[in-house]
């Protein structure tokens, strides 16, 4: 069994707005176009991103710059939305003066910090985290983040202990139970793993990932009846869980189930056929 268990990033949402549609868009447009208020500006691009309508967003926040040039949140808001469209370079420009406008600011950094993971950047994401704890010590997502940041810099024993300082923070927070799971699960910790992975299906049931994991774990320990109920889960919660119908073939293919080893087998293959 050589496939790695996922490992979740803590990233920002959006907050779905209180009306759709048509309804959503109109007050967005009335925000951008009745006031210079920078607040006002943020949040029509907020509902205009949600819309699926990112130029737009970026038009707005590009407007509000205009009029109010050091204000530190647009400045970010307009950072964070070009680097989720890919334009990487004049995110840094603006991630740079939003910083520089206020230095302090734990949620520019933290959004810098998801910037740098977008690309891949370990070591200044690693470092965009760091200053987010230093900032507010008590900030989970930041601390699931550079969990994962230390991991992929190859400090494990940092990342677990970022990760269970995530958990003292907040043990309500699945992704860190999750991701502390699969360390633990990859030092041999395989009993300690199995419990941080339940303490995350317990505490987001709806999550395919979370399911996964713990299915995945219980197949490495031979408990197969628990792990088909666990992986068929994490399927059914995400259909295109190519992982999940990977391990079910396997599992299938343990117990002599082989017509649907190899159903799950197609099924996955047709999902992703770069693997075949």
């Amino acid at each position: 069994m050589d496939r790695a268990l996922p490992m979740a990033m803590s990233d920002a949402h959006l907050r779905a707005p209180q009306a759709g549609g048509e309804e959503s868009l109109a007050l967005a447009e009335n925000l951008a176009r009745g006031s210079s208020d920078p607040e006002q500006a943020r949040e029509a691009a907020r509902i205009f991103a949600l819309e699926g309508l990112r130029e737009r967003a970026i038009d707005v926040l590009r407007q509000g710059i205009l009029t109010h040039p050091r204000h530190s949140e647009m400045l970010a808001s307009l950072a964070d939305l070009l680097s989720r469209t890919g334009t990487f370079e004049e995110a840094d420009l603006y991630f740079g003066k939003a910083l520089e406008s206020e230095p302090k600011n734990v949620e520019t950094w933290y959004l810098q910090g998801l910037h740098h993971g977008r690309q891949g950047h370990v070591a200044p994401a690693q470092a965009a985290y760091e200053e987010v704890v230093r900032l507010k010590p008590d900030h989970v997502k930041a601390w699931v983040n550079l969990g994962l940041a230390l991991a992929d810099g190859g400090d494990r024993d940092g990342a677990r202990r970022a990760l269970e300082r995530a958990v003292r923070a907040d043990p309500g927070c699945a992704e860190a139970h999750s991701n502390l799971g699969v360390l633990l699960a990859e030092a041999g910790h395989k009993e300690e793993a199995l419990d941080e992975f339940r303490r995350a299906v317990d505490i987001n049931p709806d999550c395919s990932e979370s399911h996964f994991n713990l299915g995945w774990a219980l197949l490495a320990g031979d408990e197969l009846a628990q792990a088909e109920t666990t992986l068929s889960e994490s399927v059914r919660l995400d259909p295109g869980n190519v992982e999940g119908l990977y391990a079910l073939a396997l599992l299938h293919q343990r117990t002599g189930s082989y017509a649907r080893a190899v159903s799950e087998l197609k099924q996955a293959i047709e999902k992703r056929p770069d693997d075949a």
